[in-house]
């Protein structure tokens, strides 16, 4: 009985080693560059629909102590956001520039 469950649990492993363990460290480093990528655009649309709510006046800023808001508070967290949307054009940019010269390296093959 233990024959056939070491021969079953081999065989699993030879359908999957064409798979996930076959893969070379430059697929893997494609498909990392390609996830950072997703993730990237992922947060630069919320970052952007953050910065047309800190401009359009949309979030609403409510003092503990009843007084008025500072004078340009949003206009700094609007100044924040839209540092931050640069960094991640930068980074988009960077990464489909890795991924673009990867692609374009001859094979050793």
């Amino acid at each position: 009985m233990t024959e056939n469950v070491v021969s079953f649990e081999e065989k699993r492993l030879e359908l999957l080693a064409g798979t996930i363990f076959d893969l070379s460290a430059e697929k893997l480093n494609v498909a990392a560059i390609r996830s950072n990528i997703e993730f990237a655009r992922s947060e630069l649309k919320l970052v952007q629909r953050y910065i047309d709510l800190a401009y359009s006046g949309g979030i609403a800023i409510a003092m503990s102590d009843a007084s008025g808001p500072p004078t340009q508070a949003l206009a700094h967290l609007g100044n924040v956001l839209s540092n931050y949307e640069q960094v991640l054009f930068d980074q988009i940019a960077s990464l489909e520039y890795e991924l673009e010269m990867l692609d374009c390296q001859p094979d050793e093959d």
